[in-house]
């Protein structure tokens, strides 16, 4: 079995990679800044069958919660309504 994706295999992992960077982005903008910016993220991200996950520490984990805690409080993220 080859190990090689089709045009639209390679795409599709693409886009998945977009979205879940996106994501992350918009949670903590401040926190994905501070590591670099979104390509730093993705060098630090291993990918999974969900998509890329972050190999952070505990206290940039905490960094990110916070500011996503502190963003929904103040409404500024989207809580799906």
């Amino acid at each position: 079995m080859s190990d090689r994706l089709s045009v639209a295999e390679a795409l599709a992992k693409a886009e998945q990679i977009e979205v879940m960077l996106g994501a992350i982005h918009d949670t903590a903008p401040e926190a994905v800044e501070a590591m670099g910016g979104r390509d730093a993220l993705a060098r630090r991200s291993e990918m999974t069958c969900l998509g890329p996950v972050p190999r952070l520490d505990a206290d940039e984990w905490e960094r990110m919660s916070l500011e996503y805690e502190a963003r929904r409080e103040h409404g500024s993220v989207n809580r799906g309504h």
